[in-house]
C-alpha cells in the first residue's frame, strides 16, 4: 500500500473515531472541556460533521490512485482548523494540554501529505 493511501486512510478512520466518541460523549469526551450544556450541544453537533470529513478522507484514497489534489484540499481545512486553535492561545490562553497535540497534528497534515505524494510520485 502506498504512504499516499496509508495517510488518508489513518487521518479518515481517526476522523471517524473522534466524532463518534464526540456524538457520544459530548463535552466529556476529550480532556480539558467545560462540562457545561453548551459546550457539551455543541460539541454533540459537530461530532456528526467530523466522520464525515472523515469519510471524504478515505474517498480521496478509495481508486487505485489517490487524488492528492483532494487530500491537499481536505488536509489544508485541517490546517486552518489548527490555525483557529493559534486565534483562541493569542486571544484567551493556552487550552488543555490535549490540545497541543492536536495542534501539531493538524499544521502537519499538509506538510505529511505533501511528502507522501512527493514520495509516491517518485516511485512511478
Amino acid at each position: 500500500m502506498s504512504t499516499l493511501r496509508t495517510v488518508g486512510r489513518l487521518t479518515g478512520w481517526a476522523c471517524i473515531a473522534i466524532g463518534g466518541i464526540q456524538l457520544a460523549g459530548g463535552a466529556r469526551g476529550e480532556p480539558g472541556m467545560t462540562d457545561d450544556a453548551t459546550v457539551d450541544s455543541h460539541v454533540r453537533f459537530m461530532g456528526p460533521v467530523f466522520p464525515g470529513y472523515g469519510v471524504a478522507w478515505l474517498d480521496a484514497v478509495a481508486d487505485d490512485e489517490p487524488d492528492l489534489d483532494r487530500m491537499r484540499l481536505l488536509a489544508g481545512l485541517m490546517a486552518l482548523g489548527g490555525i483557529g486553535r493559534l486565534a483562541t492561545r493569542a486571544t484567551l490562553g493556552r487550552p488543555h494540554r490535549f490540545h497541543d497535540l492536536l495542534l501539531a497534528v493538524e499544521l502537519a497534515a499538509p506538510v505529511v501529505t505533501e511528502v507522501a505524494g512527493h514520495r509516491e510520485r517518485r516511485g512511478r
